[in-house]
């Protein structure tokens, strides 16, 4: 059951803590990779970031955002809240 949403996710990363975020839009256990990417038609490969202090950060929730895993506000720019659950073809040619 994939649990993205239509708002960003707010992370608490810790320092020296290395995550990796879904490129694919697949994970269902998003915002993190699960290794979805690997099971579905899918050239993308998961976003690693290692946190160099303790921070918050949004990670986008609707899939859309042109910073991923980053929230860009594109969520609230979405004509139809549930277009930002549909996985597009976009996604996967981005990355």
């Amino acid at each position: 059951m994939s649990n993205w949403q239509d708002s960003p996710f707010k992370i608490e990363a810790k320092e020296n803590q290395t995550l990796a975020f879904c490129s694919c839009g697949f994970s269902d256990n998003a915002p993190y990779c699960d290794s979805s990417h690997k099971k579905e038609i899918s050239r993308t490969s998961p976003i690693i970031i290692n946190f160099k202090k303790n921070e918050t950060i949004s990670a986008c929730g609707c899939r859309h955002s042109n910073n991923r895993p980053f929230c860009d506000g594109t969520h609230n720019t979405l004509k139809n809240k549930k277009d930002s659950l549909a996985v597009n073809d976009e996604i996967d040619q981005e990355c």
